[in-house]
């Protein structure tokens, strides 16, 4: 009885679903974005269960395959991850990250029978694959491979927009300053290790979302953009600015935190209040799933 709650806390910890809501929020934003910007109506019921289903098992086989590739560099460097703990082998983390991104095929293949224009949504659903592939083979043998993992999350933008439609111009600009943020967060994430702040580039570019106050006309867009530069602040004094209490993981899981406040920025311009609030909530709620499951 004891080994089931163990079990289901390891496959939690290896796709660190703490920071799959993130995933949830993008993709309400972009396909709302993509809906407002293109006077489309939204995704109906189905198409969101499929585009949130395939978007999700692609998170999670992502995170599986990070694991499962990172094993020997993780067992030499003591770092506690639970392959490396022995809590689940590596044959079933690899016939888990094959169901995951067999079951997201199926998910793409029948959203893309329910849409009108299925090239792009496979296109950039084949991109995100990629994307994904290509960060978690390349991501501990070169430092800039960090913007194979922003790609991740601009191709996912893309991907939630090309549910409707071919994505239109603001998609692409938001695509490109979330996977700039993201970027910026992982280049601090290859330190995380030794808990170490070699450089201060990557906090400027986290700072990419600011550029959305030019496109802004909506009162509600800033107490977002206050609430969001304020936890960001708040999170750099308490973790990094003392380096004898640095604390460099803590900053990594406050910047994953405060990806649904990017989301609640875009559907403040896109003129989306009620979306808006509910990536703000989402936010709230985000610090404690991460104490319950580790986000790196």
């Amino acid at each position: 009885m004891s080994q089931a709650p163990l079990n289901f806390k390891t496959w939690m910890t290896l796709g660190r679903v703490s920071n799959l809501p993130t995933v949830w929020t993008n993709t309400l934003a972009a396909a709302l974005l993509a809906s407002s910007a293109g006077a489309l109506a939204p995704p109906s019921s189905l198409e969101w269960l499929l585009l949130l289903a395939a978007l999700s098992l692609l998170y999670l086989a992502g995170m599986l395959l990070n694991d499962l590739l990172d094993a020997d560099w993780d067992q030499q460097h003591q770092n506690p991850r639970p392959i490396t703990l022995g809590l689940v082998s590596r044959q079933q983390v690899r016939l888990a990250t094959a169901l995951l991104l067999m079951l997201a095929a199926a998910a793409l293949l029948g959203l893309s029978r329910l849409i009108d224009q299925p090239h792009w949504l496979l296109g950039s659903a084949t991109l995100l694959v990629a994307c994904i592939l290509g960060y978690n083979v390349l991501h501990k043998k070169y430092a800039h491979s960090v913007w194979l993992m922003g790609a991740c999350r601009s191709a996912l933008y893309l991907t939630a927009a090309a549910s409707l439609a071919i994505p239109p111009g603001p998609i692409w600009l938001c695509a490109m300053l979330l996977g700039v943020y993201i970027s910026g967060l992982t280049y601090l994430a290859r330190q995380e290790h030794r808990n170490q702040l070699l450089s201060r580039l990557p906090l400027l570019l986290m700072l990419s979302p600011l550029v959305l106050a030019f496109y802004s006309n909506s009162v509600w867009f800033w107490p977002v953009m206050l609430l969001w530069l304020g936890w960001l602040g708040r999170s750099y004094w308490r973790h990094l600015a003392q380096p004898n209490q640095r604390q460099v993981r803590a900053f990594i899981g406050a910047g994953l935190a405060a990806l649904p406040l990017f989301d609640a920025l875009v559907l403040a311009v896109a003129d989306q209040p009620l979306g808006s609030l509910a990536c703000v909530l989402v936010f709230f709620l985000l610090p404690h799933f991460q104490r319950w499951v580790k986000p790196t």
